[in-house]
């Protein structure tokens, strides 16, 4: 899949938070946003998502100009860096809430095993 973002402008009040961004994003491969805080990454990724009027751009996959915001789709998935799930939860039972597969889980990522039974609160932010 091929993701575009282009002309991205999001303004806060008269504030010009984004201005004529452009994102390409090719499944298969890694793509990194960087900038200082409050640049504006999370604002673009929230705009991606659909979670986030811009007042002006144009969101594409495969080319194709998307009229529908991308979380309605189900072909684009947006996970914030903050804890979604309570600390005291199972690692199990979060797999349940998601309705993903734990044991295809940890055939692709075999370190997990380890947390069968453990609880969301021993895993690092980056394992969440």
């Amino acid at each position: 899949m091929k993701l575009e973002l282009d002309n991205i402008q999001l303004n806060f009040n008269s504030r010009k938070n984004l201005g004529g961004v452009y994102l390409y994003a090719e499944s298969g491969k890694i793509t990194a946003i960087l900038g200082r805080n409050g640049c504006g990454k999370t604002s673009l990724l929230r705009i991606l998502f659909g979670s986030l009027n811009p007042k002006y751009g144009n969101v594409r996959l495969n080319g194709i100009h998307q009229y529908k915001k991308l979380y309605k789709t189900g072909k684009v998935a947006y996970l914030p860096q903050h804890r979604l799930l309570p600390k005291f939860m199972k690692v199990q039972d979060a797999f349940k809430a998601f309705a993903a597969d734990w044991t295809v889980f940890v055939d692709l990522f075999e370190s997990f095993s380890s947390y069968n039974q453990g609880k969301l609160k021993h895993l690092s932010s980056g394992e969440l």
